[in-house]
């Protein structure tokens, strides 16, 4: 399979440099919240102290804007010369934004990042488009169990160096090697990307929210697209609303240092890329695999409450992540995020398979566009759940509440298509 090895690479190295950059510039930028106006990273004063949130939106804002132009892209240029083309693009942007974390300069590297976002939104469409191309429907549940969990791993990587490496000697440096690095290798393997044209030659409408009404309806109304299309963006909902608001936890609910939040950050996405695996492996062996994405909520909700239950009170003294009161709170984070990962995968491996091929890349653009407006979303309400009261530990209150609300979606739509299903079979 090496032309899934291919584009597998060009997406891990991707992965790896953007969550390096993020979380790197999250933790720079709140460390040097309470430091004079003159030191590096300074950004605007006490605003500082929402870097989670003000990254995140950069950085999947332009996501939900460029997705549809992206999707119409992907289906009228070959698609192969267009993850090259990004992928070059994404080594320019990384080493400017590799300089700009060097030198300490937090608001060019904030707007590099929404560039990086722009950068995404084009990207992400192609690669999920030549999934269901260089695969049969067959095999795409573990082609995509082995992206995510690949995926993962990479963002473990990125989130745990990040901000790991900013507090070490010449931690600049090495951080803005590693981006470069990632880029240069990203870059070299979608050059290798056999070809793959385009199932369509439609121009492109330039008229973006009237192009993206009218793609939202034809994936609303394909059988096994638009659902998954919401919950798999119920999936980036949940991931950016966690990146926005685990500084915050980690500082005033548990007392810890940026790398454990940096650590813990890592461990969460660690977790989503076992589910991913598990997710893979599993669901081509089952009848629905969408009934494990709903086992897999339970689990996740549950997990959720028992980081509620376990951090309720705010933690005194030195915490120590990797000891005895760390462990069963890395054992709950796993946990919820591997029930996330294991949810995501039959999501995506759906509106995948279901989509027509001929427009297959612009309904990608639509999960692309949803995935980017669910994750501004997630980012803007960790800031308004905080701002309205909510305290660090109640926020994973809130947290499982929606994946409530998700659950009774997806048991109400089972019920409904059964009953119609038992109607016909009794007419």
């Amino acid at each position: 399979m090496p032309r899934f090895w291919m584009l597998f690479g060009a997406q891990v190295f991707g992965a790896f440099a953007d969550n390096c950059l993020r979380n790197a510039t999250i933790v720079a930028i709140i460390a040097a919240a309470s430091v004079s106006r003159g030191e590096d990273f300074y950004f605007f004063g006490e605003l500082a102290n929402e870097a989670g949130t003000i990254v995140s939106i950069g950085f999947t804002l332009p996501i939900f804007m460029f997705a549809m132009l992206s999707g119409q892209m992907a289906d009228r240029y070959p698609r192969h010369v267009m993850a090259r083309r990004l992928k070059f693009l994404e080594l320019i942007l990384m080493s400017l934004a590799a300089l700009w974390f060097f030198l300490g300069q937090a608001l060019p590297l904030v707007l590099t990042l929404a560039l990086m976002g722009a950068q995404t939104a084009f990207f992400q469409p192609v690669r999920f488009a030549l999934m269901p191309q260089y695969f049969p429907p067959e095999r795409l549940n573990r082609a995509n169990g082995i992206m995510q969990a690949g995926t993962f791993i990479a963002i473990v990587t990125g989130l745990g160096v990040g901000g790991y490496f900013f507090e070490v000697e010449n931690g600049r440096t090495i951080v803005s090697a590693m981006l470069i690095g990632a880029a240069v290798l990203g870059a070299a393997l979608a050059a290798k990307l056999p070809p793959a044209p385009p199932p369509g030659n439609e121009k492109v409408h330039w008229n973006i929210p009237l192009i993206a009404y009218r793609y939202t309806k034809e994936a609303a109304k394909t059988p096994g697209v638009f659902f998954p299309i919401l919950a798999n963006g119920y999936f980036w909902l949940v991931g950016a609303l966690l990146l926005a608001h685990m500084p915050i936890f980690m500082r005033d609910q548990l007392g810890g240092s940026n790398q454990d939040y940096a650590l813990l950050n890592a461990f969460f996405a660690l977790g989503a890329g076992l589910g991913s695996i598990i997710a893979g492996v599993v669901a081509p062996r089952i009848r629905e695999p969408k009934q494990m994405s709903a086992v897999a909520l339970v689990v996740g909700m549950a997990a959720l409450l028992g980081v509620y239950w376990y951090t309720r009170v705010p933690f005194t003294g030195d915490f120590d992540l990797f000891g005895p009161e760390g462990y069963p709170l890395l054992a709950l984070f796993v946990i919820s995020s591997a029930a996330n990962g294991v949810f995501a995968v039959p999501m995506l491996s759906s509106f995948q398979a279901n989509a027509p091929k001929a427009i297959s890349a612009r309904i990608m653009g639509v999960a692309n566009m949803t995935n980017g407006l669910f994750a501004t979303m997630g980012a803007i309400l960790a800031s308004v759940f905080r701002n309205a009261g909510v305290d660090p530990a109640e926020m994973f209150l809130v947290l499982a509440a929606m994946g409530g609300v998700v659950l009774a979606i997806m048991i109400f739509r089972f019920r409904m298509f059964h009953g119609r299903h038992v109607g016909a079979e009794g007419v």
